[in-house]
């Protein structure tokens, strides 16, 4: 009985084990694909899309988080105590947070959750068209300083999504739109079968050959 137990104890360690290789080979591979680009993240709420990306930042030399939601617990920290934790009260904080990062090699940068801000923004100026101009102008200055710390550094936007259509069961980033289409790279995470899953559903490449028809 005592060496069935050692054994049942061993081959628990060494499945444990190569799950954890499996999780750090799924997340270089991510990592790899993503690398100097802008990424928007989205999914429904608690689904994992912080833990993800705080256990992926532990793949980088130098990370930092622009930390807006408030429902971190230390637990969240814990998952990499190094990196660099800036809490965000209001959209003019990471303006001026933002104007200031240089471009380093094998960076993470990551904005959780740009909805957030987004909703605090519009709602403090009660959703008038001033505000949601003012907030275009916001995005489009972020979006851009992000670009310019490409290719050096990632930077990863994390937001919720929405339903874009009901009929199709189409969802979306919830997400200003002209902050998504300085995004490079967008992933949703969802759940199928009791897992999450990842799915990457654009990336901006340039085209080897262009070509356009006139009708």
């Amino acid at each position: 009985m005592a060496n069935e137990d050692i054994t049942t104890i061993e081959e628990a360690l060494k499945k444990g084990q190569e799950a954890l290789e499996n999780q750090n080979k799924l997340l270089q591979e991510f990592k790899e694909k993503i690398k100097g680009k802008v990424v928007v993240l989205y999914g429904q709420a608690w689904i994992g899309k912080s833990l993800f990306t705080l256990s992926l930042s532990k793949l980088f030399s130098f990370s930092k988080l622009f930390l807006i939601d408030n429902n971190y617990t230390q637990d969240y920290f814990n998952i990499n105590p190094k990196i660099q934790v800036v809490r965000i009260e209001d959209p003019k904080q990471l303006d001026q947070m933002i104007q200031k990062e240089p471009p380093l090699e094998d960076k993470l940068i990551i904005i959780d959750s740009i909805t957030t801000l987004q909703t605090s923004f519009i709602s403090k100026s009660y959703f008038s068209p001033r505000a949601y101009n003012e907030f275009n102008n916001f995005s489009d200055k972020i979006a851009k300083k992000l670009s310019e710390l490409k290719p050096k550094t990632t930077s990863i936007l994390i937001a919720h999504e929405k339903i874009q259509d009901w009929d199709k069961k189409i969802v979306a980033p919830r997400i200003n739109f002209t902050m998504l289409r300085n995004c490079d790279v967008r992933v949703r995470m969802y759940l199928e079968d009791g897992q999450r899953k990842l799915r990457i559903e654009a990336m901006r490449e340039v085209p080897k050959t262009l070509t356009w028809v006139i009708e």
